[in-house]
């Protein structure tokens, strides 16, 4: 499984978004992306989260740089892979 380490929105100013870090007091513990498909677009959506699961910041159809890190999950078959 892979989850986002690191979200680098390319704007001006550059602003990066990592796990573990803090912006504001607050750190950030998850980064989700959303989107959806339509006809003639696609709509994506990355939402940045603090420990308290409250909203960081929302980044709309902007374009990022995504970074990714993959974890181990256990599986329920108790596989150790």
């Amino acid at each position: 499984m892979e989850i986002i380490k690191r979200l680098t929105v390319i704007s001006d100013p550059t602003r990066t978004f990592e796990v573990g870090t803090e912006i504001d007091g607050r750190e950030v513990i998850e980064i989700l992306r959303f989107g959806s498909d339509f006809e003639n677009s696609v709509h994506l959506e990355y939402q940045v989260f603090d420990e308290d699961g409250k909203l960081i910041a929302l980044i709309e159809n902007a374009p990022v740089i995504v970074d990714y890190q993959r974890i181990a999950v256990d599986d329920e078959k108790g596989d150790p892979r």
